[in-house]
């Protein structure tokens, strides 16, 4: 690295934010102003922002900011584009300047931290070029700028996507911080180009590897999965290097939770569905034990999953026969323990059948035997399966954790949780998928007790209502 004065001048003030100073800083005041707060109760360690255009994607941004006022650090790396298989064996790219001017002024680069990164790791290249017309970056500090003026930066872009790379930095991070009060943020956009209906599917996938803080699941889905070579889809994320990073990070923190404060796309704002980007923010939080919710790590392990899905195709296969598979249950705890299933069925990444309950009344393993064999021969939507169409099936199973009743509606984690709500002799319930639909807390619950329970729409405040949430854990055939 040199030691000269640069600054990098703003690249998209006027195309993706405004270049009038009072604007721009009215308009992020506003933004502001509009988002929910969300106070975790813990420490906010890493977080995760999209990086568009302000008119798409400020407002999925700036509930993260407003939380950060709250959060106080002196440094932030951020973690921007990623240049993947373009850069094989680079962890990331960091640039020779020492600020970065926006219409509010300059942010100055921590230029010790960046040398010592630098230095510490050969992998950890120096290029203002890459740097100079990048937006990944400079998108973020205006809002820095606003909750935290004074802090210095640390700009990165993402070199090859690897759990050791992201690792590797969030150690380096770790290491190298001494004292410095060091915040990971990660400029991240999610599904490129697919229409919405399959960005939103596609982004729910992505952040549910963020919600389990699943490093490696994050890198192998990046880097080649199930969305290849479906129409439009030029990645399910631009910066999984950064997100990566920001969650190796809180993980090495003591992490415990990752909060999914917005989602959305382009087509919300355009009207154009046909073609849009997903966006979703993020915070990963260090949770007070006393306040971590129970019962939220449910999961069904590796071998369960593994016999659950065999299982699953061989009473298909049978059925197709017109033969029933006669299955005795496992002689494991997991495998016997009475569960909510739901059994999907895909052929060419389109549904093909999907049967299930919500109530846990067979033993796990019989819940997804039966449910399979409906998914495939009763679901009323569909022909029944045939065996010539057997290698074309793709089987998902989801399996749901035993409800926990809550005090409040302040329980309930956005993005995560699926809810029962009870009263007067009605019930509704809703699957965590309904947020991709419904992401607002209070619609989410008005809709559930205006269309699902047949009560009231605010009927969720009344404290005779009974609240019971949930979380889905998915698993499926890799083919």
């Amino acid at each position: 690295m040199t030691d000269t004065t640069t600054i990098r001048p703003a690249r998209v003030a006027g195309a993706f934010y405004s270049s009038n100073p009072a604007e721009l800083r009215q308009e992020i005041e506003e933004r502001l102003a509009r988002a929910t707060e969300t106070r975790p109760a813990g420490e906010i360690l890493a977080a995760a922002v999209p990086h568009a255009g302000y008119i798409y994607s400020a407002d999925i941004a700036a509930p993260v900011f407003k939380a950060l006022r709250n959060v106080d650090f002196d440094t932030v790396v951020i973690i921007g584009h990623d240049f993947g298989s373009q850069a094989p064996g680079i962890i990331g790219v960091i640039p020779n300047y020492t600020a970065f001017r926006t219409p509010l002024g300059e942010i100055y680069v921590d230029t010790a931290l960046c040398r010592a990164l630098h230095q510490a790791e050969p992998r950890i290249l120096c290029n203002d070029r890459v740097h100079a017309m990048e937006h990944t970056v400079e998108v973020q500090l205006p809002f820095l700028q606003v909750t935290h003026p004074g802090i210095r930066l640390v700009p990165m872009l993402f070199g090859e996507v690897t759990p050791e790379h992201c690792q590797r930095l969030a150690t380096l991070l770790f290491s190298l911080r001494g004292d410095r009060k060091l915040f990971v943020l990660s400029s991240t956009d999610l599904s490129h180009y697919p229409p919405a209906e399959t960005s939103r599917a596609l982004d729910r996938m992505t952040v549910s590897f963020a919600e389990r803080m699943d490093l490696e699941g994050l890198c192998r889905w990046k880097n080649g999965g199930d969305w290849e070579g479906l129409p439009g889809v030029e990645t399910p994320i631009c910066s999984a290097g950064g997100l990566g990073t920001a969650l190796a990070w809180a993980k090495q923190n003591g992490a415990t939770r990752t909060m999914v404060l917005k989602r959305g796309n382009s087509g919300d704002i355009s009207g154009d569905n046909r073609r849009v980007v997903g966006y979703s923010s993020l915070l990963f939080v260090k949770e007070n034990a006393a306040t971590a919710p129970k019962n939220d790590a449910f999961s069904v392990s590796e071998t369960s999953q593994k016999l659950l899905l065999e299982l699953a195709r061989s009473v298909i296969a049978s059925g197709t026969q017109g033969k029933e598979l006669t299955t005795d249950i496992p002689d494991t705890e997991e495998l016997k323990r009475p569960a909510a299933v739901f059994v999907t069925l895909h052929k060419h990444r389109q549904l093909r059948g999907c049967i299930g309950t919500t109530m846990a009344h067979l033993p796990l393993y019989r819940a997804v035997a039966e449910y399979a064999q409906a998914a495939a021969f009763q679901d009323p939507r569909f022909r029944q399966v045939t065996t010539e169409e057997l290698p074309e099936l793709k089987v998902e199973i989801s399996v749901l954790s035993p409800m926990r009743r809550i005090a409040s509606h302040t329980e309930i984690r956005p993005g995560h949780h699926g809810v029962l709500l009870r009263m007067d002799g009605h019930s509704g319930l809703f699957l965590p998928q309904v947020w991709e639909q419904l992401p607002d807390k209070e619609q989410f619950l008005g809709y559930l007790c205006a269309e699902k329970a047949g009560l009231p729409y605010d009927a969720w405040k009344n404290p005779a209502a009974e609240l019971l949430v949930f979380t889905v854990f998915a698993f499926e055939e890799r083919q």
